[in-house]
């Protein structure tokens, strides 16, 4: 069972990532029994957090953005994930021959997937939006998403661990590229009009 596969990761990822290698589920299952549901987490968590709990910088006041804003840009953010998660996907099929890797892409999309896994249990705290606490949090799950892939590379491409260390380097590395994307493409957002209506 994927879900279950997920949150035994958390605690034993490296004998949970032996098991999803042998169950070798195909993107199609992993997608709507896992992927869709995940990756609703953080931006649900956020919509309500921008419409109905609101934010302060200080001792300001309470700021929230109105219901459409928010719906429209929670599913950018659903839909940004999702294809982020097949982008990153083709990436680490695509360079797995450099590091003596012939995986499936189902086996890289189950690795870039579960990988993500504590990010998205993470942004259920987007329904409070306290920044030192979001950012914390964030960087403890960064943490753990990159344990989790440096764990389970070598597992799931059936390489060496040191084959496996260097080609998770990359991969962290098309990670970040991908995030950077993601930043112009809001800032693009952002300035071309379409920006969230704020009321306080």
């Amino acid at each position: 069972m994927p879900l279950t596969n997920a949150f035994a990761l958390l605690y034993d990822p490296s004998e949970q990532w032996k098991i999803i290698a042998s169950e070798s589920r195909s993107v199609s299952d992993i997608l709507f029994k896992f992927l869709v549901f995940f990756a609703a987490i953080p931006p649900v968590s956020a919509f309500i957090g921008s419409t109905y709990v609101g934010w302060s910088v200080g001792n300001s006041e309470t700021y929230r953005i109105t219901t459409e804003s928010a719906f429209y840009l929670s599913v950018a953010a659903y839909l940004a994930i999702i294809s982020g998660v097949f982008i990153v996907s083709y990436l680490v099929k695509w360079m797995a021959n450099s590091y003596g890797a012939a995986p499936t892409f189902g086996r890289c999309f189950n690795l870039t997937a579960y990988s993500f896994t504590p990010l998205f249990l993470a942004g259920i705290l987007g329904s409070f939006p306290i920044l030192w606490l979001d950012m914390l949090v964030t960087l403890v799950a960064m943490a753990m998403s990159v344990n989790l892939l440096y764990k389970g590379v070598s597992i799931m491409m059936e390489i060496g661990r040191e084959q496996g260390f260097l080609f998770a380097g990359s991969i962290l590395t098309v990670c970040m590229v991908c995030l950077m994307g993601m930043f112009a493409v809001t800032v693009v957002f952002w300035g071309s009009g379409l920006s969230p209506v704020y009321i306080s």
